[in-house]
């Protein structure tokens, strides 16, 4: 969208100042075809200038394949477990976990019990240490 709206609200994607309600977040996504049919859902709460925030809803089993993300991420689990696994090594995460991740890094995430995530993702590559 042109506009910078949020497909799903209305509201802008990004600006000087956002805030959100995440357990109505998580309500809404709780609410939705995908995940009431058993898939995982998401919404991209912000994107543009440089970041984006998606929160991401999984079935216990559910998994995304490895990828790689064009800059650094950061993923906050808010509720239940994950198995996040980059650079050959896995990690089992819980509430309130924070999780890193560098850019170009192939990483992948399988919920061990149904969870939800905040994942941030800043845009570019890794950054030069000019020394």
């Amino acid at each position: 969208m042109s506009t910078g709206e949020h497909p799903r609200s209305g509201r802008e994607m990004h600006g000087p100042l956002q805030s959100f309600d995440l357990e109505a977040e998580v309500s809404r996504l709780s609410a939705e075809k995908e995940w009431q049919e058993g898939r995982r859902n998401a919404v991209t709460l912000r994107k543009g200038e440089g970041l984006s925030v998606v929160l991401l809803a999984m079935k216990a089993g559910d998994r995304l394949d490895e990828h790689s993300a064009p800059g650094p991420i950061s993923l906050s689990v808010r509720e239940g477990r994950i198995r996040f696994t980059a650079a050959g090594e896995a990690v089992e995460a819980g509430t309130e976990t924070a999780l890193t991740c560098a850019a170009g890094v192939r990483h992948s995430v399988e919920a061990l019990t149904d969870a939800v995530c905040l994942l941030h993702i800043a845009a570019g590559g890794a950054t030069r240490n000019p020394g």
